[in-house]
């Protein structure tokens, strides 16, 4: 697919044009928001860039909050394939040789953390990535090319519903087996492509608020699988203490945090107990998670198709509002083994409705794959300047 800027495409204002045109503020970006992950996409079809060397550094600014824009998880780059880059060239080649029954790759989507380093992929991203391709391009469904650092790239199917609420979808196959160079097992691949993971045992800081009558030790086991991310599941009752469940997993008090507001002693101390678990597995253990792994705490509400649940993202190193790439890890495990019957499984992201009660994400097992729906939100657009020393540059206006 190859076309250009539509009808719909977001139009910035004439005087930040003017200064897009005349100055520095040469970046132009769409921010999204999906069940409280952010991101800068850049359309590199309008806006490219010259170098990885250069998407790093962009990141680096415009995601610090005090010198940039802030407020955002990651920034996204989207090529219209194949793009010009040519790494990004090698990689299509390598993928698609030999395989004629491959569809067209529409799009290539890169993920840049806030200290520069690129990183795989992400569900909430590539929702959000479907809802501006639709509004910017028009259409419903696109072939979109991630993992590009595995040097394995993967095809992502993506597309909106036809509904008022904004929903979009994404299809990413089958899950897989945690990469080697991301996970030191010790045996063969499992036939489920799940590995089990046990005995992560976790001392507790006696003078810790929030470990306030918890046990001096938690040990932790759970099921690894990898969904474009590397995700360990820890579910109650199954490797899980349940010790735990009331900790992790707050009775909602009736009443809505927003955003900027300090949270309650309870809910602030759930928060602490996620993130001391998150960074002391991922530092303590890289002798089997050589690259770090997403830690997903889940509780099953109903056999039937309800999960709650809350995730603590490696790369950046602190508990996510919701987590699309997780849920789709979820799902396949709890299916496969067993703790959930097969077809819709609903996730409540339990940090996420803290801010937004109704939220919840739905992945379904299809005969082509595992799909994810969700509802991403557009905030802004604007342009900024490829560095903050080019924006010290911009014309002065009398």
């Amino acid at each position: 697919m190859s076309r250009t800027m539509g009808e719909n495409a977001p139009e910035l204002t004439s005087s930040l044009l003017a200064d897009a045109a005349g100055t520095a503020f040469s970046v132009r970006f769409s921010k999204y928001t999906s069940f409280g992950n952010n991101f800068i996409i850049v359309d590199e079809t309008v806006t490219p860039l010259d170098s990885d060397e250069e998407r790093a550094a962009f990141a680096r600014w415009v995601l610090d909050g005090a010198f940039g824009v802030g407020g955002t998880d990651n920034v996204l780059y989207l090529r219209q394939a194949p793009g010009k880059d040519a790494a990004e060239q090698r990689v299509l080649r390598a993928q698609t040789a030999g395989k004629s029954d491959l569809p067209e790759v529409d799009f290539v989507f890169r993920i840049f953390e806030q200290d520069g380093s690129e990183t795989l992929s992400c569900g909430n991203g590539l929702l959000s990535t479907a809802a501006l391709l639709h509004r910017t391009y028009g259409g419903s469904r696109w072939c979109v090319l991630t993992e590009l650092p595995t040097g394995d790239p993967q095809l992502v199917r993506m597309g909106v519903d036809d509904d008022a609420a904004g929903t979009t979808w994404i299809n990413v196959g089958s899950p897989r087996a945690v990469p080697a160079e991301l996970f030191n097992r010790e045996g063969p691949v499992t036939a489920s492509l799940i590995d089990s993971v046990d005995d992560l045992v976790v001392p507790l800081p006696a003078d810790a608020p929030w470990a306030k009558g918890l046990p001096s030790t938690i040990t932790l086991s759970g099921s690894l699988v990898f969904t474009g991310e590397p995700h360990l599941a820890l579910v109650s009752a199954h490797g899980l203490p349940e010790v735990l469940e009331d900790r992790l997993f707050l009775t909602s008090d009736g009443e809505n945090d927003s955003v900027g507001r300090p949270l309650s002693a309870a809910r602030q101390d759930s928060a602490d107990l996620v993130d001391y678990f998150g960074k002391y597995v991922n530092a303590n253990y890289s002798d089997r998670f050589p690259q770090g792994v997403h830690l997903n705490f889940a509780v099953i509400r109903d056999k039937a198709g309800l999960v709650e649940y809350r995730t603590y993202e490696r790369a950046i190193d602190k508990e996510t509002l919701a987590c699309g790439s997780g849920v789709i890890a979820l799902a396949y495990i709890l299916e496969t083994l067993g703790l959930v019957t097969a077809g819709a499984t609903e996730f409540w992201p339990h940090r996420c409705r803290w801010y937004q009660p109704d939220a919840a994400l739905v992945v379904t097992e299809t005969d082509a794959g595992w799909v994810l729906k969700g509802r991403p939100r557009l905030v802004c657009v604007g342009a900024v300047p490829r560095s903050p020393q080019a924006g010290g540059k911009q014309a002065r206006h009398g």
